[in-house]
C-alpha cells in the first residue's frame, strides 16, 4: 500500500504542475497575441495617416503646379503660354484619383482609430475589409501614377516620333511640380503595399490564436 502511495503522489503532482505552467502558457499566448493585435492597430493608424498626408501633398501640388512663360514667336512678339495640370486628362485624372485615396484614407483611418480605442481585438472582418479596399485603392494609385508619371516623361524628353517638343526647359517650375506630384504619388503606393501587408499579418495572427 505504501508503494502504490508514493507511486501516486508524483504522478498527481505532475499533473497539477502541467495544468498550472499549460494554464500560464495560455495566459501568455493570449496577452502576446492582444499585444500584437493592438500593435498592429497602431502601425495601420500611423500609415493611414501617412497615406492622407502623401495623397494630400500630391493634390496640391498638382493643383498649384500653374506656370506662364513667354514664348518668342517672331523677332519682335512674345506672347504669354500657360501650363496647367487642366490641359491634360492624365493630370486631371491624377487629381481625382489622388483626391479620392485622401478621402478613403481620412474614412479607413478614422474607422481603425475607433477600433483602437475600443480594444477590439478580435478585428478579422475589418482587417479583411482593409486588405480588399487597400487593394483596390493600390490600383487606383498606380494607375493615375503612371498616367501621370507617363505625360511627364514626355514633357521633360519630348517624343520627336510625334512631334511632342519637351517642355520643361520653358515651363521649369511646372515640371518641378510634376516631379514632386510623382514623388508623393510613388510614396503613396508604397504606404498602400505596406498597409495591405500589415492587415494579411494581423488576419494570421488572429487566426493563429483560435
Amino acid at each position: 500500500m505504501a508503494s502504490i502511495e508514493t507511486g501516486a503522489a508524483p504522478s498527481q503532482a505532475t499533473t497539477e504542475t502541467q495544468v498550472r505552467w499549460s494554464s500560464k502558457l495560455t495566459r501568455y499566448v493570449s496577452s502576446t497575441g492582444a499585444v500584437t493585435i493592438k500593435n498592429h492597430a497602431k502601425v495601420d493608424v500611423t500609415l493611414r495617416i501617412f497615406l492622407f498626408v502623401f495623397s494630400f501633398i500630391a493634390v496640391v501640388v498638382m493643383t498649384t503646379s500653374k506656370q506662364t512663360a513667354r514664348i518668342q514667336v517672331s523677332p519682335d512678339m512674345t506672347i504669354g503660354v500657360d501650363a496647367k495640370f487642366t490641359h491634360l486628362a492624365s493630370f486631371t485624372y491624377f487629381v481625382a484619383a489622388f483626391s479620392v485615396i485622401g478621402l478613403y484614407s481620412m474614412i479607413t483611418g478614422y474607422s481603425s482609430y475607433s477600433a483602437l480605442k475600443k480594444q477590439d481585438h478580435d478585428s478579422t472582418n475589418q482587417q479583411l475589409h482593409f486588405v480588399l479596399l487597400d487593394s483596390l485603392i493600390l490600383s487606383i494609385s498606380a494607375s493615375a501614377t503612371g498616367a501621370g508619371g507617363g505625360v511627364a516623361y514626355e514633357a521633360l524628353k519630348g517624343n520627336p516620333h510625334v512631334r511632342w517638343m519637351k517642355i520643361c526647359h520653358i515651363f521649369d517650375t511646372f515640371c518641378h511640380h510634376l516631379a514632386s506630384a510623382g514623388a508623393m504619388s510613388l510614396l503613396t503606393s508604397v504606404t498602400l503595399l505596406m498597409l495591405i501587408w500589415f492587415s494579411v499579418s494581423a488576419i494570421h495572427v488572429n487566426n493563429s490564436r483560435r
